[in-house]
């Protein structure tokens, strides 16, 4: 896959308030049910379209702010992964709780919030491989932290410590970042016409 940040800036239009704060993760060889499982969730619904979830995310989090747990919409894709859509959440960046998900399998997620922070992380088979917040491209952690070096400067991103990358589009920059690691083109036809199933899952490891 080709993709570069000029293919993802439709992404800042496209729901804004969500891409000021969301998290996309990305998983293969799992189903829905299984993530679900996985995470110590429970159904709540099943709906169709981003905004549905959307829906359900500001209901859930009008009806009572809860930091011990997350709403998530799990979605497959076309391409046979799994995706984790999450409003204002950082499930899929939480080492400690996505980790055991990783085991046999790969899992790309980045992260937005409304302090530009970009977080970034790359998982292998229960490893770690990358973990980088996009602002600071220079400086990746992880089992293999160039392992997405390639990638990163086909993207767009500058590696150089000195120059500054925050004129960048950076969540179209993890877009794209991650549509070459999994092959997986998020588009707004994906997000609109996704069947999520909706859970509510613990944000502490069980």
């Amino acid at each position: 896959m080709d993709a570069t940040i000029a293919d993802y800036l439709w992404w800042q239009d496209f729901r804004p308030d969500w891409a000021d704060a969301h998290c996309v993760t990305l998983l293969d060889a799992a189903t829905p049910e299984q993530v679900i499982s996985d995470l110590g969730g429970h159904l709540i619904d099943r709906v169709t379209g981003i905004d549905a979830l959307l829906a359900h995310a500001a209901a859930h989090a009008g009806e009572s702010y809860n930091p011990t747990e997350a709403l998530i919409g799990v979605a497959c894709t076309e391409t046979g992964w799994t995706m984790i859509a999450e409003v204002n959440g950082y499930l899929g960046v939480t080492h400690e709780l996505i980790r055991p998900l990783t085991v046999g399998r790969t899992v790309v997620a980045h992260f937005k919030n409304i302090n530009a922070v970009y977080q970034f992380a790359w998982w292998r088979d229960g490893r770690l491989l990358t973990d980088l917040d996009l602002l600071f491209p220079a400086e990746r952690a992880g089992d293999e932290p160039d392992a997405a070096l390639h990638h990163l400067k086909a993207i767009g991103l500058t590696l150089d410590p000195d120059q500054d990358v925050s004129a960048l589009n950076l969540s179209a920059a993890a877009f794209a970042l991650a549509e070459r690691i999994t092959g997986v083109a998020c588009t707004p036809a994906l997000f609109e016409r996704a069947d999520f199933t909706v859970a509510v899952v613990p944000m502490s490891a069980g």
